[in-house]
């Protein structure tokens, strides 16, 4: 996601943000009596207005309760740790959680989904990865989680960065829990969230020493299917018919297709310019509405494959999804990650959908993107338990093959 804001005279404010597959633009006024900001957030091009006002508060006084978020003191160690990324300038920095003693213990490296994170994979007030790195290290199990590069205090640049530069930062995290002569570290296994999941089958694919590979809300799906899958589940989610949002499956379905059929960008950008002067849309609709589908990420997104790393990894998988996630199409996405592993002849893939979880892993009630920030769990005490079980029993059958 990217953010702009645009330079205006005196008291107007227009700002710009550019997601994966939107752009919504604030146009706003100052009101310095008031000290408040009043304005529209529109979504170009979806014909979507909503009256938005901006008023100054106190963060502690909305600050919502987080329960799960560990609290010191642990039954366990924690130390910074800094690693080079995969080219020069990106150096990342993570934190380690490892049980006490100097026994050889199982490591976990945390990968987070798409947009910026800290090692926490902090959104709304929640440190997800920091919950489930407690967990796990108390469990038994070395734990490395990092920011992402740009973020937090990591070097380098964020916007931009596809899926396979961010899986090479992933394969140094795995190096860097390896090589780590704080502790001991046996085997290795790769918890992927979302788009981290399709990192985590890059890392496993070329590493045949990562033990097993656990996917949340995991992505199996070409881009282009995984995308039209996922605008499917948001509208099952909201209870809207295929039919009732017809006009919309079309604008995207055809938008996804163009760019996942183009060479490069420059290409895409022009066959989306002309099929839009073909359906006689506003240019200046046209042109917010193309831009974030021409953006690096996305455009790599629509065409990149998961199969061919699938057919190459050859260790257990766990995929764990909720059925309330509104972002992917889990059963689609299970299907797919199923074949491909069966394709290059892998017959170690369990999954389970968790009844009233969210993409993020919550107990949720509608499953909206929202959501999030009025619940107070932040990871559900029964996936929790999925992840650990199973890491556990995986770490214990590789001591008894030694």
């Amino acid at each position: 996601m990217q953010a702009k804001l645009a330079p205006q005279p005196g008291d107007s404010l227009k700002f710009h943000i550019q997601s994966f597959d939107a752009h919504w633009i604030y146009i706003a006024k100052y009101n310095a009596d008031k000290r408040e900001i009043t304005g529209t957030l529109s979504v170009a091009g979806a014909g979507i207005k909503i009256p938005l006002q901006l008023k100054p508060i106190d963060p502690q006084a909305v600050r919502p309760l987080r329960p799960q978020t560990p609290q010191p003191p642990y039954p366990y160690r924690e130390w910074p740790v800094n690693f080079n990324g995969s080219v020069p300038g990106v150096r990342l920095s993570g934190s380690i959680t490892a049980p006490k003693g100097k026994k050889k213990v199982p490591g976990v490296v945390l990968l987070s989904g798409s947009g910026p994170h800290n090692r926490d994979g902090e959104q709304f007030y929640h440190k997800t990865f920091r919950v489930l790195a407690d967990e796990l290290t108390r469990r038994g199990f070395a734990v490395l989680r990092y920011d992402e590069r740009g973020v937090g205090a990591s070097a380098g640049n964020y916007t931009g960065t596809t899926i396979a530069e961010f899986a090479q930062d992933a394969k140094a995290a795995v190096k860097a829990l390896r090589s780590d002569r704080r502790i001991k570290v046996g085997k290795v296994y790769v918890i992927g969230h979302s788009q981290g999941s399709l990192e985590a089958q890059i890392v496993a694919a070329d590493d045949p020493d990562v033990a097993g590979l656990v996917f949340l809300a995991g992505v199996g799906l070409p881009g282009v299917e995984s995308r039209k899958a996922q605008y499917r589940a948001t509208l099952k989610a909201r209870g809207i018919t295929e039919e009732a949002a017809k006009e919309d499956l079309l604008m995207y379905d055809k938008s996804y297709e163009i760019v996942g059929a183009a060479p490069d960008s420059a290409t895409a950008l022009a066959n989306l310019q002309q099929w839009h002067k073909e359906i006689e849309m506003d240019p200046q609709y046209s042109n917010m509405y193309i831009a974030p589908f021409t953006g690096n990420w996305l455009f790599y997104f629509l065409h990149f494959d998961p199969k061919p790393n699938l057919n190459r990894i050859k260790v257990p998988v766990l995929a764990v999804s909720g059925n309330k996630d509104t972002q992917v199409f889990v059963e689609k996405e299970f299907a797919a990650m199923k074949a491909g592993l069966q394709a290059g002849g892998n017959q170690q893939f369990q999954s389970v959908i968790l009844p009233g979880v969210n993409h993020f892993m919550q107990t949720a009630k509608t499953g909206a993107y929202d959501e999030p920030f009025q619940l107070q769990e932040t990871f559900s005490p029964a996936g929790l338990q999925v992840i650990g079980d199973w890491l556990t029993q995986q770490a214990q059958i590789e001591n008894q093959r030694k």
